[in-house]
């Protein structure tokens, strides 16, 4: 749980305001609130904050839950996964001539039959340390080729059937205690729909660097802030009203102590400091606040390659590399390498003929990557066969749910409730 002492202590005195916020910060911060109150608090004008988080009802579960992390990295767009993690089939380059990856610029994996694209080069590191695995031929069997019932389907863990809630989001619900904690789940760089439960929270900042009050120019932004404070009190006789005005207070705080979080992560403003990167180095110092996250998620968008795939994905891949490995190095330098795994989701992968924009189209399935101590290394599982191909894609052959499964198990469970149903355990995450 959340020292709000350490964490007033750790997150300092920089100052921010945001105008959103809920209930449950109440419940969270409100000790925070009160041992600040006599601190001054000053404020500058920044880009707009995109903060949102969700309120449901009490707990009807209660399960012991451990302390490790897990992060979930959204690839969204559909990442073509063969030009990811390249076969050595000649078939691939059959299908792909102008595509195909050159082999001079190949990143061997080892006694595989497999290679990765140059841009993933930072991350044979940790393939070579028997700590990251790929998956191949990866999906939810009968999932669809449209971005928004396809992404659906695999936040919410359940096909062909809608679902209000994500898979992650029954886990925290399964597994929460007490009153919900907004910082159990952090969504960094965009909405992360496989957080939303019916009990737990989450926390969404789509940018770091946003994390801060906007004001039209020329607005005395203390002021304004006092301004919103003096309506905290007295609380009205509405109890919607009365939640608005407990949020105020508590809002003000938490962006206070949680801008400070980003802004060991954030300094850099150059293109690199605005990209992935920074959301992968914010990520690494939430776990390293020890704030009780147990789920980071970071949404990262242009996976959608139909024109102009050669470049685009190579830049895009590039950004994924360097984040992850900034990160990785970041958590091990803290001491945290051992509690956390990541994961690489997208959500379905490409057809396997190139089409004439020199891109590939919407296909089935796809490559994903797991990363952590824990990660039977240093393999692909699943299987990729080119000549057996499924209505001209990559055939499903991992039913992206046994990954759910390995890493609820991972996590402490519980898993099969939570997914419906029990789905093969193919070793992914040693036991």
């Amino acid at each position: 749980m959340l020292s709000r002492r350490k964490f007033l202590g750790a997150a300092g005195g920089v100052a921010g305001a945001t105008a959103v916020g809920g209930g449950a910060w109440a419940a969270l911060i409100r000790d925070s609130v009160e041992e600040s109150a006599s601190t001054p608090t000053s404020t500058t004008a920044r880009p707009a904050t995109t903060t949102t988080s969700t309120t449901t009802q009490p707990p009807t579960t209660s399960l012991p839950v451990g302390n490790r992390v897990l992060v979930l990295v959204q690839m969204a767009g559909g990442n073509d996964g063969l030009n990811t993690l390249i076969p050595a089939s000649g078939l691939y380059r059959d299908a792909r001539p102008t595509l195909a990856i050159p082999e001079s610029e190949l990143v061997e994996l080892g006694d595989t039959d497999f290679s990765l694209h140059p841009s993933l080069a930072p991350l044979s590191r940790w393939w070579n340390l028997g700590s990251l695995a790929a998956v191949d031929g990866v999906g939810i069997p009968l999932q669809s080729r449209s971005h928004f019932k396809s992404m659906d389907t695999w936040w919410s863990g359940v096909a062909e059937a809608v679902s209000t809630t994500g898979w992650l989001g029954r886990w925290l619900d399964a597994t929460l205690t007490g009153d919900p904690d907004p910082l159990r789940a952090i969504a960094l760089g965009g909405g992360a729909p496989a957080l939303i439960g019916e009990q737990s929270l989450a926390t969404v900042i789509r940018s770091p660097q946003a994390f801060q009050l906007q004001t039209t120019p020329g607005t005395d932004s203390e002021a304004l802030i006092q301004a919103f404070l003096s309506t905290a009190s007295p609380l009205n006789a509405d109890p919607y009203l009365a939640l608005a005005q407990q949020a105020i207070p508590t809002t003000v705080e938490s962006v206070e102590l949680l801008s400070q979080v980003f802004s060991d992560s954030s300094d850099d403003t150059s293109d690199a400091g605005r990209g992935p990167e920074v959301l992968f180095r914010s990520a690494a110092r939430i776990i390293d606040l020890g704030l009780g996250t147990q789920v980071i998620t970071i949404g990262l968008d242009g996976y959608d390659t139909h024109a102009d795939q050669l470049s685009r994905q190579s830049n895009l891949l590039e950004d994924l590399s360097a984040g992850i490995a900034a990160f990785m190095e970041q958590i091990e330098v803290d001491g945290h390498a051992d509690e956390v795994t990541l994961m690489t989701t997208s959500e379905f992968g490409r057809r396997v003929v190139e089409n004439g924009s020199g891109g590939t189209d919407h296909g089935q399935g796809g490559v994903q990557f797991v990363m952590g101590p824990s990660v039977n290394g240093r393999a692909v599982h699943g299987d990729l066969d080119l000549t057996d191909l499924a209505d001209g894609d990559v055939r499903t052959t991992v039913d992206e749910r046994s990954i759910y499964a390995e890493v609820l198990d991972w996590l402490g469970g519980p898993t099969d409730d939570i997914l419906d149903g029990a789905y093969e355990r193919i070793g992914v995450l040693a036991a």
